[in-house]
């Protein structure tokens, strides 16, 4: 065996045993439950970050003459009491946006026609900050009305390649979701499916699977409704203020 075919073993196995120094390590498959637990943990303590809400499937209104219905909100939240978002509304015959700010108690949203700021009284319209309040808000609910939880592994999002996230699964009541989302989610039962980074316990995406009431199907003939919720930009805080016209 000559010296350059050993040479080359060499530097074969040097490269192997390099690349699995690189490696990631695999995640510890802790209990659903102290996921979870470790997870609101860390949603309380966050300062701030960005969120999409995204709905698909049946339709979800924000009106009781059920004219319009919300599309998806998108923005900023500051703990623990600040938002804005831009929240597209469909209409028959129309799809606008409707832009919110809110500021503890004081809550601003832009007429669905002119785009003109008006300032309404608290709870008066969807507002992210309260469904996101680290005493009272979404964590919480998780915590105390899930049902069924199951770790069903590691799994990989198509939007972030390469990074391995606690999959949860299990079942929600919705009675307390409902009200903190306007009326928009709940208030039976939901499917809820998390994704949750197991090195800083950051919830990245809720999935919440909700069948739709009866006569309120989609327009493909879809039976439930589906919401997606992706948070990202962990800790940033961005100024929130007032509207200007």
């Amino acid at each position: 065996m000559n010296q350059l075919f050993i040479f080359r073993i060499l530097l074969h196995i040097i490269l192997l045993f390099s690349i699995a120094g690189c490696a990631s390590p695999t995640p510890d498959l802790l209990p659903a439950g102290e996921i979870l637990q470790r997870a609101v943990e860390r949603t309380r303590a966050l300062q701030g970050f960005h969120f999409l809400i995204d709905r698909d499937g049946a339709p979800a209104y924000l009106n009781p003459d059920h004219t319009l219905a919300f599309g998806r909100a998108e923005g900023v939240y500051n703990a623990p009491d600040q938002a804005r978002a831009a929240i597209r509304v469909i209409a028959p015959g129309l799809v606008t946006e409707v832009k919110m700010v809110a500021m503890g108690d004081q809550y601003w949203e832009s007429d669905l026609v002119s785009g003109a700021w008006q300032k309404l009284p608290a709870g008066s319209g969807f507002n992210p900050a309260a469904l996101f309040d680290p005493q009272s808000g979404f964590q919480e609910i998780l915590l105390a009305n899930t049902r069924a939880l199951q770790l069903e592994g590691l799994q990989e999002l198509e939007e972030l390649p390469g990074q391995p996230l606690y999959s949860l699964s299990g079942e929600l009541d919705g009675a307390e979701l409902f009200d903190l989302s306007y009326g928009l989610i709940g208030p039976g039962q939901l499917d809820m499916r998390l994704w949750i980074d197991p090195e800083t316990f950051e919830v990245v995406r809720i999935q919440l699977d909700e069948p739709a009431p009866p006569g309120e199907e989609g327009p493909d003939g879809e039976k439930s409704t589906l919401w997606q919720v992706d948070f990202w930009d962990f800790d940033q805080v961005e100024t929130v203020a007032p509207p200007v016209d």
